[in-house]
């Protein structure tokens, strides 16, 4: 008898965790979506001053091609200057939604040569 209540509580176990697994965790991103959805993002919002090679114009507007900070392990820096802008850069907040702000960053931050983790919309603010 006591083997069957064992297995009972096995397999009611199971189904608890099974229902409390990625109920609260984020999916990791697929890279290769985001950076397609955030080259149409990059052209429409950013190529215009950044160029589409990621060039930019002088100092007024950086080269973003083998930009040290572009690529920095925590994406916090990049996050901010394109969510609140930095000297001649509009803030982009208000015209970005976060999975769009994330997958310009994921392209800006995997192209021209660039190689850095992804950004994910939980990460922008």
């Amino acid at each position: 008898m006591s083997r069957k209540y064992t297995c009972l509580a096995a397999v009611l176990m199971g189904l608890i965790l099974m229902g409390c697994s990625n109920s609260h965790t984020e999916r990791p991103p697929n890279v290769q979506e985001m950076v397609s959805h955030g080259q149409g993002v990059y052209l429409e919002f950013c190529a215009e001053c950044h160029q589409t090679d990621g060039q930019g114009w002088s100092t007024l507007y950086p080269r973003l091609a083998g930009n040290p900070i572009v690529t920095l392990h925590d994406p916090e820096p990049i996050i901010l200057t394109v969510a609140y802008g930095q000297g001649s850069m509009m803030a982009f907040r208000e015209r970005l939604s976060s999975d769009e702000m994330a997958a310009v960053l994921t392209y800006i931050r995997n192209s021209w040569g660039n190689q850095a983790s992804p950004v994910t919309p939980r990460q922008v603010h």
